[in-house]
């Protein structure tokens, strides 16, 4: 920290007492200016702060002029209670730590020049003035790192505080409303800064990584998944969305008036933002029933995404997967009926996996083999072949349990041979 090294000569310091005395019988006005200046330079300022900006200048002039009179050094400065308030609405209005300390900047700045007004209007002698003007920015800058120092720890403190009560708050209320609990949608909309009287679309936002590290040290990324929720609820037209973390994954709600159109929300900006983070959404629903029954429709889609063998797709929509859902509820009785209806096609090695894709393409094509040796690539007498290849091990033809067999075509698809073993 810089401290004031040099004192001011003896006419310096009848200068500096006669400033300070000006100082003191001017200090409303002056904090005045200063408050207005602070608010004229800051945009995100704005009138409601301002007397809190008020009452912080004006404990802070007077602390100066204190402590000037005294002759006490500046590093033993206390931030007043008042700037202390100040520094905790900064908190509570959810702004930045950078923006109190450019207020004090131009404070700071700003007593500078009312200084070197009244030193100019004191003395014509050069020497005089650079030596009382030094002293005075040298004084001023050491108190303002001071304080600075200290208000950057109480902020930290205090946000530190306010972040984890808010969403303990939040988190006991949105668990109270998805456990079924009656409440004033009104009040709870209120504690909640979230309007749960309208339609609402629920997503979850995890890493497979971080479920898989669940030690002390998992790589959970709640910065990262706060970050991908709001270009979520922007994606699908909203925002402000309601954020509340659920173990290693976040839940999250969007609101609408209307039902919306539900998109492909976007995963990253770049390659490295949001890399390896997944989405699963809900469907649309209004009212509060709506805001549980799409949540609960987020984390069926997210369990349906976790299951899929076929890779790790960004996103999961609950209405993509719907089917999947109901089907892969019991999951051992989802392997059993794959391995009672496929036979042998369940083997999972080349030869099956090969007739099974050609079956998924035939019956996805309304049994044409034309259709579907286009979609394949191949002859349409290599997809015949296939498909009578198939039937032989099924042991009846495609036709007769189609429903059955488009089922656990998906199912197998879905969990993977290694999941499923044929019936001995």
């Amino acid at each position: 920290m810089r401290t004031t090294t040099i004192a001011p000569t003896h006419s310096g310091r009848d200068e500096v007492n006669e400033i300070v005395e000006a100082m003191s019988a001017e200090l409303d006005q002056l904090a005045r200016v200063l408050t207005d200046m602070i608010h004229e330079k800051i945009a995100e300022l704005d009138d409601d702060i301002y007397v809190w900006t008020l009452q912080s200048v004006r404990a802070n002039l007077g602390l100066i002029v204190t402590l000037l009179r005294e002759g006490t050094a500046p590093s033993s400065a206390q931030a007043p209670p008042e700037a202390l308030a100040y520094a905790k609405e900064y908190v509570r209005r959810a702004l930045p730590f950078e923006l109190l300390g450019r207020a004090y900047r131009i404070g700071q700045a700003s007593l500078s020049r009312y200084w070197l007004e009244r030193l100019h209007a004191r003395t014509d002698d050069p020497d005089d003035l650079v030596d009382t003007f030094g002293f005075l920015s040298d004084w001023l800058f050491a108190w303002v790192e001071t304080l600075e120092h200290q208000l950057t720890e109480f902020y930290m403190r205090e946000r530190e505080q306010w972040v984890r009560g808010a969403a303990a708050v939040r988190a006991a209320e949105v668990r109270a409303l998805l456990e079924g609990a009656r409440v004033d949608v009104h009040e709870t909309s209120k504690r909640l800064a979230y309007n749960l009287d309208r339609h609402h679309v629920a997503f979850v936002i995890w890493s497979d990584e971080a479920d898989r590290d669940a030690g002390d040290g998992a790589a959970v990324r709640f910065g990262e998944m706060e970050r991908l929720a709001v270009r979520v609820a922007a994606s699908l037209g909203a925002h402000a969305p309601l954020i509340v973390p659920q173990g290693h994954h976040l839940a999250c709600w969007t609101g609408f008036h209307e039902p919306p159109v539900l998109a492909d929300p976007p995963l990253a900006e770049d390659e490295d933002e949001g890399a390896g983070l997944r989405v699963a959404l809900g469907a649309a629903s209004p009212g509060l029933d709506g805001f549980c029954i799409s949540h609960r429709e987020a984390l069926q889609a997210r369990r349906v995404a976790k299951l899929d063998s076929r890779g790790d797709a960004p996103c999961t929509a609950f209405a993509d997967v719907a089917l999947d859902v109901l089907t892969t509820q019991d999951a051992g009785e989802a392997l059993r009926f794959v391995a009672r209806e496929l036979g042998p096609l369940a083997a999972g090695d080349e030869a099956a996996r090969r007739l099974t894709a050609t079956l998924r393409a035939f019956l996805d094509e309304g049994s044409s083999f034309v259709r579907a040796s286009r979609l394949l690539g191949v002859h349409e007498n290599t997809v015949a072949y296939r498909v009578h290849r198939a039937e032989e091990l099924l042991g009846h033809r495609v036709a007769e349990r189609q429903l059955e067999l488009r089922v656990a075509l998906r199912l197998a698809q879905l969990l993977g041979p290694e999941a499923i073993a044929p019936p001995a």
